[in-house]
């Protein structure tokens, strides 16, 4: 099977964002935003990335550097820390309750609205109305999690791994 140009541009853009988590902490190697092309920036991030971490500075993505890279962000991302702040036992967010962890509910949602296309925004207001509990049931139809609407613990485990794996520093 050959390989295509769009699944060429797909793997530049996964290697790309893996390396733009990496370089939102690590300030050796410079940002560079994720994209279908590798450009100019892209392949000096690649040579500072190969540079700090010991592989041969080539500024090309071969199995190597891969495979570093994908290693280096999947160490960041376990060693993060959870989002912890889920009220303790069986408790539930459902329509028309209203409050601080509703609000924080509905920003976490807009964040992973903001980098999800298959995910829905909601009006921050601090009411667990219809439109969150419709963006809670497709944040638990795309987890593969009970289409509820209602906000417990499995539902926030999820916003809150989706959140983390974000790392944009909230």
């Amino acid at each position: 099977m050959l390989y295509t140009d769009v699944q060429k541009q797909e793997h530049i853009e996964e290697i790309l964002s893996l390396l733009y988590q990496i370089s939102l902490r690590d300030s050796r190697i410079p940002i560079v935003l994720p994209g279908k092309d590798y450009s100019d920036e892209a392949a000096l991030a690649v040579r500072a990335y190969q540079q700090e971490y010991g592989l041969p500075v080539t500024g090309e993505i071969d199995n190597h550097t891969w495979n570093s890279i994908t290693d280096t962000y999947h160490n960041l991302i376990d060693a993060a820390e959870p989002l912890i702040v889920f009220p303790a036992g069986a408790f539930l967010l459902q329509e028309r309750d209203s409050g601080e962890l509703v609000k924080l509910v509905q920003v976490l949602l807009n964040l992973a609205a903001a980098h999800y296309g298959n995910l829905e925004p909601v009006t921050v207001n601090g009411i667990y109305d219809a439109d969150s509990a419709a963006a809670v049931r497709k944040l638990q139809a795309v987890s593969s999690l009970p289409e509820t609407g209602m906000l417990d613990r499995k539902t926030w485990n999820q916003l809150a791994t989706l959140i983390n794996s974000l790392s944009i520093g909230i």
